[in-house]
Order: C-alpha cells, then sequence, then structure tokens
C-alpha cells in the first residue's frame, strides 16, 4: 500500500480541518470530500485540491479509510454504510447520538471484522499524555470545560457535546466505570441543556467531579488529579502542568512536620516552607503537538496495519454509556421558563 485513498464526510468547522491535515500527509491522497451542502463543499475541495460530492454513494469504492465528521444524528447512517462495505472508519465523537445507536456500530465493526476509531481528541492532547504518566492512582478528579455558545452541535446538548471528552478522560484513567451518577443542569437557549454537573463514584471509589458549559464568557479546559503521588492541575489548553509531590522525607515519615512544629516557637513562621520544602511545586510545559494531526496519524498507521486504534469503537460505547446515565440522573431547570423538569430515577 502506497498512497493511502482517504476521504472527509462532513467539512463543517471541524471536519474542514480534517481535510486540511489529510490532504497534507505525504502517504495520503485525498480524493473527496463530502458535504450536502454545495458552496461549503466545492470551498474546501478547492481549498485542498480534492472532488466535491454531495452524498456519500458517489464515493469510488476502493477507498482505504474514511473520516465521519458529520452532525451526531449523521453518525450511524454515515458510519455503518462504510462498515459494511468493510471500509475503516474514524467517527467524530461521540459515536453516535444515542447508546444504542453506538453499540449498533461497535457490533456492526466487530461482525465484518472493520477498523473502528473513534475521534476523542483530548487523549492525544500532549498536557493529557504527560498527565497520564505522572499522576499515579487517581482518587479524585477535577474537570471543567466551558466556553462560549457556539451555534454548532446544537443537535446535541453539552453532555455529548463537551462533557464526553471528560468522561472518556476519567475512563481512561481511572480503567472503571461509575458505581453512581448524580447530575444536575440547566437549559439556556436550549433546546438541549446547555449547562451540566455530574459527579460519578467509579467501582474502585475514585470521586470524580465534572463541570460542563457552552454558556461561558471565557472558554475553560482543565483537570485536577489528586492521586497516591500528590496532586496535579493541568491546563489542557495551555498544556502547563503544576504538580505537587511530598519531598521523599516527609513522604515516608507524613508526622515529621508535626514534630518540627512542636518544637518552633512560633510555628505560624512554618506556612512558607510547606510548599517549598515538604510539599514543593514544579511546573512544567508539555509540547505543542497538534492533537488532531496525531489522532490521524495514529488512524493513517491504523490503516497500514502498524498500531491499534486509542479508542476503539468499544471505549467509544463505554462513555456513551456513562453520558447516558448522566442525562438519565439530570435534573434540568430552565432559563427560558423558569422551571424545573426531574428526569432523575425513583
Amino acid at each position: 500500500m502506497n498512497e493511502l485513498r482517504m476521504a472527509v464526510l462532513g467539512v463543517g468547522s471541524l471536519g474542514q480541518h480534517h481535510a486540511r491535515i489529510l490532504a497534507g500527509f505525504d502517504d495520503v491522497d485525498l480524493v473527496a470530500v463530502v458535504d450536502k451542502r454545495p458552496e461549503q463543499g466545492r470551498q474546501i475541495a478547492n481549498r485542498f485540491g480534492t472532488l466535491w460530492y454531495a452524498a456519500m454513494e458517489q464515493l469510488p469504492s476502493d477507498l482505504h479509510g474514511v473520516v465521519v465528521a458529520t452532525p451526531t444524528i449523521c453518525h450511524l447512517e454515515t458510519a455503518a454504510h462504510f462498515l459494511r462495505a468493510g471500509v475503516p472508519t474514524l467517527v467524530e465523537k461521540p459515536l453516535a447520538e444515542s447508546l444504542a445507536a453506538a453499540r449498533q456500530l461497535a457490533k456492526l465493526a466487530q461482525e465484518t471484522d472493520t477498523l473502528l476509531q473513534v475521534g476523542h481528541v483530548e487523549r492525544f492532547n500532549p498536557a493529557f499524555e504527560a498527565a497520564q504518566k505522572r499522576c499515579g492512582e487517581p482518587l479524585y478528579l477535577r474537570f471543567q470545560r466551558v466556553s462560549p455558545y457556539t451555534f454548532r452541535s446544537t443537535d446535541i446538548g453539552v453532555v455529548h457535546d463537551l462533557m464526553i471528552h471528560d468522561i472518556d478522560l476519567a475512563l481512561a484513567l481511572t480503567g472503571q466505570m461509575p458505581e453512581s451518577v448524580e447530575a444536575f443542569g440547566a437549559t439556556i437557549i436550549g433546546p438541549h441543556e446547555d449547562c451540566a454537573v455530574a459527579r460519578l463514584r467509579m467501582l474502585g471509589g475514585t470521586v470524580v467531579d465534572i463541570t460542563s458549559s457552552r454558556m461561558a464568557p471565557v472558554a475553560e479546559r482543565s483537570m485536577q488529579v489528586w492521586s497516591t503521588n500528590g496532586c496535579l492541575s493541568v491546563d489542557l489548553q495551555t498544556r502547563q502542568l503544576r504538580c505537587w509531590e511530598p519531598a521523599t522525607d516527609f513522604a515516608a515519615n507524613p508526622s515529621l512536620i508535626h514534630a518540627i512544629a512542636a518544637t518552633t516557637p512560633n510555628p505560624l513562621t512554618l506556612k512558607n516552607r510547606v510548599f517549598q520544602e515538604w510539599i514543593p511545586e514544579e511546573t512544567f510545559q508539555a509540547n505543542d503537538g497538534d492533537a488532531l494531526t496525531a489522532e490521524l496519524q495514529e488512524f493513517t498507521a491504523c490503516l497500514r496495519g502498524n498500531a491499534a486504534p486509542r479508542i476503539s469503537g468499544e471505549e467509544a460505547v463505554r462513555a456513551l454509556q456513562v453520558a447516558e446515565e448522566v442525562l438519565q440522573d439530570l435534573t434540568i431547570w430552565s432559563c427560558q421558563d423558569g422551571k424545573q423538569s426531574g428526569r432523575r430515577a425513583a
């Protein structure tokens, strides 16, 4: 296999970046983009030197792989079309609009023995990759993912749009599913929830708090990990990590600090030494690699048989299962009519 013949389905705000990156790969021939909007489709096709088609049925049959970046409500129909034909498929997150649809796609990929990779791109964020190596065994996780309203992905709510990123990261860090879920949300513009908070209690005891909103004035993507190693604070946007880990002497003998305080005339003078000597802070910067490029590089490596997908259909189904549990428990307050609607199970 020399050049990989590939196509991108849906070239909107995210799909056009898939097309741009694939068009720039030396070992990829971006043979086409598909979008039902003629103006948008032709513009992106012309920009990246490829062909535009209005429908997936018009694509050539000899493709090595496709990227599905259509609206979520179209994922099942679009991805199933290619999986049935045995064409390896990368589907943007979430895998599908519902857990049942996601399970259909994962099952279809298994039955046809066809590669299915899912675009949970935050897994490729160098800051998360660095944190995953550093954090130890998580005891408590806190995620904050908020942004202004973008007026895209309006076919789904904030749980499937934003929170699912952090659900996936929590599952990756803990390797566990939750035993209980609590959630609360609000509808501002609607028709789906625009803000949501959730607490997951994992089977192994880890507690996970997630805040997601697409009605915030300033964007923020952050993660904090309290673990057996100490505390790690991660800015997923700037990719800066701050780490507090007990010094060797203090880690081996935590009561040492009390002995020092007891023999100090004025223990208040010790407060500045806590984060200088006993629990020193370390700040470091993750690399500036592009996460979407890394995701697509992995996909092309999978197409050549040189790698396995980091996020398979089965993993994406687990993330959607937790998202569904959040939605089932979600009590929603509406800014539109001032009423509260409960979907909490009895």
